[in-house]
């Protein structure tokens, strides 16, 4: 009799085990599609614009219980894209906190590559205005040079990593070039050349840079250093050929004088 009790339990607490099994995962089944509904949820007011409410609905996702790993990088991805097309400061610092922290916990994910260049992104909407310090024009220039180095020539992110690392040069550049002018207004002409020697050194893309070259041409000449003038025409006439500053340039370089030949130099020997 007793031994056929024990049998008797041990099949009761078999069942109620196997009954409990089931619940539990039952119920995570539950769970797991309320997460998926609410992405969905939440990616259809991301469609729609409605930013502050998707931002809501997707920070419920995973409130019940923990996000399958395969919806977990799309909640952190689309909450990034929630936060950065909301305007102002603070939402892009905090969209670019996410979109990295996307990347540290999935360096390999099929959109990994995408939260890498809204980082740049990001960086480059953060830059002030041309007349002020360019700190993040400069990071976002550095990282999207990176992403060009790495990445294939047909990739598509590389293909558009490339044209905002042009928007980068064309702000930094014209950041060298204000503060070019403002040197050549005060007369400070050694100032003004260094500006515009850097701004056509250092941005090879940006589109200021062949009325740079025709300028560094005309500071160099008032400086009497007629070589260096030369120099800077003959890249500008190589570099933009056909531009309408190539053609000015071509005229102001028959007012450079000849630069006498060192002494001598040509003479025919006895």
């Amino acid at each position: 009799m007793i031994r056929n009790a024990r049998r008797v339990l041990l099949a009761l607490a078999l069942a109620a085990l196997a009954a409990s099994l089931g619940g539990c995962h039952h119920r995570a089944k539950i769970v797991d599609l309320q997460n998926e509904s609410l992405y969905e949820q939440g990616q259809k007011m991301l469609d729609k614009r409605h930013f502050l409410e998707s931002i809501k609905v997707l920070g419920d996702v995973g409130m019940n219980a923990p996000v399958s790993e395969d919806l977990d990088p799309l909640v952190k991805l689309a909450l990034a894209d929630a936060y950065y097309f909301q305007t102002g400061s603070v939402t892009l610092v905090e969209a670019q906190s996410r979109y990295e922290q996307f990347l540290n916990f999935y360096p390999l994910h099929p959109k990994a590559r995408y939260a890498r260049f809204m980082i740049g992104v990001c960086l480059l909407d953060q830059a002030d205005s041309p007349d002020n310090d360019q700190e993040f024009s400069l990071k976002a220039l550095n990282h999207f040079q990176a992403m060009v180095d790495e990445l294939p020539a047909d990739d598509p992110f590389g293909r558009a990593a490339r044209s905002m690392l042009l928007r980068a040069q064309d702000r930094l550049s014209e950041h060298e070039w204000i503060v070019g002018r403002f040197y050549l207004e005060k007369k400070h002409l050694e100032g003004a050349a260094g500006r515009f020697a850097e701004l056509t050194d250092k941005y090879p893309g940006s589109r200021r840079r062949p009325q740079a070259l025709y300028e560094l041409a005309t500071v160099r000449l008032a400086l009497g250093q007629h070589a260096a003038a030369r120099e800077a025409l003959d890249r500008l006439a190589a570099e933009h050929p056909g531009s309408d500053w190539a053609r000015k340039g071509a005229e102001l370089k028959t007012a450079i004088p000849e630069t006498a030949a060192p002494a001598g130099k040509g003479a025919t020997g006895r």
